[in-house]
């Protein structure tokens, strides 16, 4: 189970550098107001992995 808590938190990780990759690409194209949402769900997978990654270790002790 601990080999798919790592491998869920890598998978968030790699979402939330490619969505901010995405949103950064799309601001310069369209504007913020069109690539806002790129910007909310990076913030989302970082929150998802820290909650992920806290709730491993706390099982782990």
């Amino acid at each position: 189970m601990n080999k798919l808590s790592v491998v869920l938190e890598t998978i968030w990780v790699i979402l939330a550098v490619v969505c901010l990759g995405m949103g950064i690409y799309a601001t310069s194209k369209a504007g913020l107001e069109q690539s806002y949402m790129f910007f909310l769900l990076s913030v989302l997978a970082l929150l998802m992995f820290f909650a992920r990654r806290r709730k491993r270790l706390s099982n782990g002790k």
